[in-house]
């Protein structure tokens, strides 16, 4: 290879009688001249400028170290077997320059038995290839060696009979130990193995280039650019059919239909080997650049790409490894040692099976992944399965829509994506304009990891493994469109958030169900904030500053259509500024929605955030009522606190409603410490459907600010509302209620079980029905104590009123006890004269003997 202080040499002959390092210009300052003397070290600076610099050979000309030498006649040149050596089933030649303009080509050609054409130039001079080159030995795969560099211009072709490999390796290591040297070609030992590796013998190997060139293989067989830096250059887009299925045409492109490419690129001394599963990389990884570029190796059953070196960058490129028919697909395999950056506005790297084979799968390795603005698809549209999707990374970034989704639109079953991420993974950001991919329309959409299922196929699961999730703005989601099932999304994290309209959610919008939703934190977990934006679905759905969700949701009419499961295991739980974690079936079914459990240490929902289990919903711009009964939630926590409410009134809270004839959900909470304040609630409320119950196991609990815990029916029975509570139970400004505002069903009963203290201080107790018997309230306490405004009552506005038990040793009331009127009565409604009312209320106390301790004496 020509060193930099050759070039330095050949631009100080061209400039006669000037210094090289004291050229006099006043556009060129010091600087600059400094920095491009050390671009004269950089392995592709020196190729380009060698193709500017020197004239270019027109010529393939050999070496004389196999044979004869000199130049071959062209332009169509005759590479015989007799102008190099055959050594067994290997035929060797060796080349002193190898360059092709647009209208040469260069024709290999031998005996039969020839299994492997190794070639190598040697003269020092990178090949300008942008011609030819052909083989009609039937089954030799051929291999072309230069360490001077190799670029391959926009009328290179191949026309091989076996594979091509084009590489700027110093020597091709034999299995038998035989080696073919083209740095050193007297240091060769020719032999009749087969290959082992490609060996690089300096710190700077030679660049590898392809300009809108147009490389192909012919079914079956592997096309390898094995190199120094590799760069892949198109000039003009990928063109996409227009349903977005896959890409059609480019002008730069690597094709190995139902076959197989290899890219490399290291930067130091060391080998690539070649391997049935792989590439194996014993070098430093380099860099490998692809603009505009398309390298496909679909086919009956999709062919492998392997990609191998330090970074990857892809702008507006197409990697594609799709199964069109029965056999299945291979896949797709990244191993970069720095990092891979997908960037552009198209779909960057796709499998899909079209047919009865599986699509292969998608496996990158690499410390950082960042797909900005481009897709990651692996897609089912036949029967065969998608394929898997495993990503090992210690940082993954999808942003400004970027995404990773895999799709299923017939009988075939959805992929399952794995993320493995040692420090964090973060989804923020919108798309920009309307992208099509296979069909479906996607208007400004934010960037996402998704499985969805169109078809009777099941769709995939997401499994995500990391210390930090972060979904700001972005999208993680498991949906059915059809009647498969939408898959489980499990995510494993330290640390979480999601904010700025962010969504976790599983969905099923047809017939089948929504999948599972499990996060495990083990430290603490921030949902909040509103998306700032807008974006609309394929199915037309338009979301405008939606909040930020974990949710679960079923709009489907079939039986089988329901809400999934949410489950949430975090150290720290916080839930801001109108967040949401919901389970809601909102078809016209008579199923059950999902339930919401919770296992926390300390609970946190404020300024108009909610838990909210329901059978009602805005699912963009339109709000969904169904028939189904409301899930239950359970929660599980050390400390509750629940407070405030939004700017547009909404309660910070734990709500299990329904607004239909659906029964509501039940709320169970086992917690020490309970506090609620500044309007926040709990709440089982139902229309037709009778009130769910609300169940609460602690140690203290506080309610102050208008906070309530309620349920209500509108017309059927009232929820019951169960208090075990082994210490303080404070009450101020604060209600517990359970009601019945029509009809003749009967109101939930409220029990206060066994706290060491029952404090009201302008609170209420109370227990209401509309025709229906009014609910009981029963409470057992070592001490009661109410202010005078405080409140506690049973009652019915036209029928039985409820009774009032108070089981304490020790009962304050400040010597103020009043019988309090049955209900709230609208005076219109009835007349002014006097009534006779048959059933009359009663206020029942039962006093244990004790002696009375004043309350506020250290205990």
């Amino acid at each position: 290879m020509v060193s930099a202080f050759q070039i330095e040499r050949l631009l100080k002959n061209n400039f006669t009688g000037i210094r090289p390092f004291e050229i006099q210009n006043p556009f060129i300052s010091k600087q600059s001249l400094s920095l491009f003397i050390k671009m004269l070290y950089k392995p592709f600076f020196q190729i380009v400028l060698l193709m500017i610099a020197l004239p270019v050979k027109a010529e393939v000309s050999l070496d004389g170290t196999l044979g004869r030498s000199g130049p071959l006649p062209g332009p169509d040149y005759q590479i015989c077997a007799d102008l190099g050596q055959q050594h067994g089933g290997n035929l060797f030649h060796s080349f002193q320059y190898f360059n092709l303009q647009s209208h040469e080509s260069a024709h290999f050609s031998g005996p039969s038995n020839v299994n492997n054409i190794f070639s190598r130039v040697t003269g020092g001079n990178p090949s300008n290839i942008d011609g030819l080159i052909r083989s009609s030995m039937p089954h030799a795969d051929l291999y072309f060696l230069n360490p001077s560099g190799i670029l391959f211009g926009p009328h290179a072709r191949l026309d091989v009979q076996g594979s091509f490999h084009a590489s700027t390796a110093d020597t091709i290591r034999l299995q038998d130990g035989g080696h073919f040297n083209a740095r050193l070609p007297s240091n060769s030992l020719l032999t009749v193995a087969p290959l082992q590796a490609f060996g690089f013998l300096t710190d700077t190997p030679a660049s590898i280039t392809t300009q809108d060139s147009q490389l192909s293989v012919s079914n079956n067989q592997t096309l390898s650019l094995i190199g120094g830096d590799l760069h892949l250059k198109g000039e003009s887009p990928i063109q996409l059919d227009e349903k977005g299925f896959a890409a059609i045409s480019a002008e730069s492109k690597l094709t190995a239909q139902f076959g197989r490419i290899n890219l490399a690129s290291v930067a130091s001394s060391g080998d690539v080997i070649p391997t049935d599963s792989g590439l194996d990389l014993k070098a430093k990884g380099g860099i490998i650049t692809a603009n505009n570029t398309l390298i496909d190796v679909s086919g009956r059953g999709g062919g492998s790409v392997f990609i191998r070196g330090g970074q990857f960058v892809m702008q507006d490129a197409v990697i594609q490894a799709n199964t069109l028919a029965d056999q299945n697909g291979q896949g797709i395999d990244m191993q970069l040692s720095e990092f891979v950056n997908i960037n552009g506005q198209t779909q960057a790297v796709l499998i899909k099976t079209f047919g009865s084979g599986n699509a292969g799968p998608l496996r990158i390795v690499t410390p950082h992944l960042e797909v900005t603005g481009s897709a990651i698809k692996t897609d089912s549209l036949g029967t065969g399965q998608a394929g898997q999707i495993e990503i090992q990374a210690k940082q993954i970034v999808f942003k400004d829509g970027g995404s990773m989704a895999c799709d299923t639109f017939g009988a075939g079953q959805g992929c399952d994506l794995h993320l493995k991420v040692e420090e964090g993974i973060l989804l923020s950001g919108q798309g920009q304009g309307t992208i099509t991919y296979n069909g479906l329309k996607f208007t400004d959409y934010p960037s996402r990891v998704a499985t969805t299922t169109y078809g009777i196929g099941d769709g995939g699961q997401i499994v995500i493994v990391t210390k930090n999730i972060e979904v700001v703005g972005g999208i993680i989601s498991a949906a059915s469109f059809g009647e498969g099932h939408a898959g489980d999304i499990t995510i494993h994290a330290k640390q979480g958030l999601v904010s700025n309209g962010g969504v976790i959610t599983t969905a099923a919008f047809v017939k089948g169900e929504a999948g599972i939703i499990s996060l495990t934190l083990t430290d603490q977990f921030l949902i909040t904030g509103k998306r700032l934006g807008s974006y609309v679905t394929p199915t037309g759905m338009k979301f405008t500053h939606n909040q930020s969700v974990i949710g679960s949701f079923s709009l489907g009419n079939s039986q089988e259509s329901q809400a999934g499961h949410i489950i949430i295991s975090a150290d720290t739980l916080r839930l801001e500024n109108n967040a949401m974690i919901s389970a809601a079936t909102l078809g016209d079914n008579t199923t059950t929605g999902g339930n919401i459990t919770l296992k926390i240490n300390d609970l946190s929902i404020k300024q108009g955030a909610q838990i909210n289990n329901s059978n009602a919903a805005f699912m963009g711009e339109e709000f969904f009522i169904g028939n189904a009964d409301g899930g239950d939630i359970q929660v599980v926590a050390d400390n509750i606190t629940i407070s405030g409410i939004n700017d547009k009134g909404v309660p910070s809270g734990l709500f299990s409603n329904t607004f239909s004839a659906g029964q509501g959900g039940n709320i169970e909470i086992q917690v020490e410490n309970l506090k609620l304040s500044e309007g926040g609630k709990i709440s089982a409320n139902s229309q037709i459907g009778n009130a769910g119950q609300i169940t609460i196991k602690a140690s203290t609990i506080n309610l102050s600010g208008n906070s309530t815990i309620s349920t209500e029916a509108q017309n059927a029975d009232g929820g019951n509302i169960i208090i075990e509570i082994s210490g303080l139970f404070y009450l101020q400004n604060g209600q517990i209620t359970t009601s019945v505002k029509g009809g003749k069903a009967q109101g939930g009963n409220i029990t206060l079980e066994n706290p060491l203290f029952v404090i009201l201080d302008h609170g209420q107790i109370k227990a209401q029905a509309n025709a229906g018997k009014g609910g009981n309230i029963q409470i057992t306490s070592h001490r009661f104590i109410a202010s005078p405004c405080s409140l506690v009552s049973a009652s019915s506005a036209l029928g039985i009123d409820g009774e009032v038990k108070i089981n304490s040793p020790v009962i304050n009331m400040d010597e103020f006890l009043v019988v309090l009127p049955g209900g709230f009565v609208e005076p219109s409604m009835k007349g002014c004269d006097i009534q006779d009312i048959e059933n009359q209320s009663t206020f029942k106390i039962h006093l244990a003997p004790a002696r009375p301790v004043p309350f506020f004496k250290k205990w």
